[in-house]
This record gives C-alpha cells, structure tokens and sequence, in this order.
C-alpha cells in the first residue's frame, strides 16, 4: 500500500477513534451529573456526537487503487487484465 494510503487510513482511524472516545466521554459525565439541567444540555451533546459518530462509521474507506504489474507469464498477463477489467467494471457502474 502506498505511503499516502497509508496516511489516509490513519486519519480516518484516528478520526472514528475521536468520535467514540468524545462518546464515552460525554456518556460518563452524564452519568455523573447532578442537576436535570445539566443532565439535559449533556443528553444533546451525546446526541450530537452520536450522529457524527454514526455519520463517520457509516462512509465506505477509501479503496486504494491498486497499480496492475505487469506479469511474465501468460496467465500472470490475463489475471493482470481480469483484474483491470473488474476495477473498472467496478468505477463505472458502481460495487452493486
């Protein structure tokens, strides 16, 4: 996988991370809170970062594309192809 693959992977894994741990932590100071007042602003802030985590889980990653070698052999040379084929069978006309 290349490096910038890599990279995006990372952010969008340190980006779910976030939402769950502001989720946890909103749901436990919910726990702990005192007056209905705060008990009620608290529930619309787990609210909110429930439908943006909700939102971030629910994005498809991102595929990298993968770059087609050429192979030796003539088998190495029609698998390379198929495979071509069905990436872009895949980008045209969508993953249904």
């Amino acid at each position: 996988m290349p490096r910038g693959d890599m990279r995006r992977v990372r952010d969008a894994n340190l980006r779910l991370g976030a939402a769950v741990a502001e989720v946890e932590g909103l749901y436990s100071a919910l726990l702990r809170a005192g007056t209905a007042e705060r008990r009620r602003r608290l529930q619309a802030e787990l609210a909110r970062a429930a439908g943006r985590l909700a939102t971030l889980a629910a994005t498809p990653p991102e595929r990298p594309s993968l770059p087609v070698a050429p192979r030796r052999s003539r088998w190495g040379r029609r698998r390379a192809l198929a495979e071509r084929g069905a990436t872009w069978i895949a980008a045209r006309f969508g993953q249904n």
